[in-house]
């Protein structure tokens, strides 16, 4: 080996060292943050992404989604299919959600407390209890059971990662609702986990306006098919800071590098993500086209 090699695997070999350090030292401050996650009664469970394509995997597929259990997240409350698939696990993590106050926040709140007639586990981090609104939710409704997992960020060595998340106290990045989702799915117990509207196709709906500024277009399964909706691209619902390119595509590499560490997870835990989206730009999952699966 050049020196060069035993140089940058040295160099590597401290870097995890003071990162599972760092890390450790978050887990001890917040051990007492979470809650123990409900467990699973099935082998089986669907995550629910809000991208476009969720609505052809419905119409195409309506017997998988009621076979078995569901996971949806941020405001699926507002949409008619929460109250016709009747999901048992809601997650939701962006802050936005406890310090904002604007319509998304306000609508997905009132979905969950008129429109919940069945048990639903609603799982969001600690943080949440600032938000008196979500906090409240559980007496306002007897069938939303609030449990708060530890979203502590885990960088370092792998092995203990591992056994720090199979306890609950910690998590990979979760720059996505979705790899918080997974991560989650998998310490309930599910063993088979399908995820569907899972497009992420953002870097196609990217837009750079006269006045320098990023936006998006706005797509989710629930949206109408007018003139597409293109808007600032904010660091968050609650913020009214917009990212630049730069920052844009480092947030879809974290992302996406989320989805790889859930993988290796899920795998270290004899559990198996499926991506059955109808589009998806998600290559961590073994994918699988629904028509061959036997339901």
């Amino acid at each position: 080996m050049s020196t060069e090699k035993i140089a940058g695997s040295f160099s590597s070999f401290i870097n995890q060292c003071a990162n599972t350090f760092v890390s450790f030292i978050k887990v001890i401050i917040r051990l007492r943050t979470g809650s123990s996650l409900p467990q699973a009664s099935t082998n089986t469970c669907i995550v629910l992404g809000n991208g476009p394509s969720l609505k052809t995997s419905i119409e195409k597929h309506p017997e998988f989604f009621t076979k078995h259990s569901l996971v949806c997240v941020n405001s699926f409350s507002t949409t008619e299919e929460y109250s016709k698939l009747k999901p048992s696990y809601y997650v939701i993590l962006d802050p936005g959600f406890w310090f904002g106050d604007g319509d998304i926040v306000n609508s997905t709140i009132e979905g969950l407390k008129t429109k919940t007639t069945w048990t639903v586990y609603l799982l969001i981090p600690p943080i949440a209890k600032q938000s008196k609104k979500f906090t409240d939710l559980a007496k306002q409704n007897s069938n939303i059971k609030i449990t708060y997992f530890n979203y502590t960020v885990y960088k370092g060595f792998k092995g203990i990662g591992n056994w720090l998340y199979s306890h609950n106290l910690a998590m990979p990045q979760c720059q996505n609702v979705m790899v918080a989702s997974l991560f989650l799915s998998v310490n309930i117990g599910f063993k088979q986990i399908y995820l569907f509207g899972a497009d992420h196709t953002w870097h196609e709906t990217l837009y750079v306006n006269d006045e320098n500024i990023v936006c998006l277009k706005h797509l989710h399964f629930y949206d109408g098919k007018e003139k597409p909706d293109y808007r600032p691209f904010y660091k968050g619902i609650h913020l009214k800071e917009t990212f630049n390119m730069y920052e844009v595509f480092t947030t879809f590499a974290k992302i996406f590098n989320g989805y790889m560490q859930v993988n290796q997870y899920a795998n270290y835990r004899k559990a198996k993500i499926f991506n059955a989206s109808e589009i998806s730009f998600i290559d961590a999952f073994e994918r699988v086209n629904m028509d061959n699966v036997n339901k």
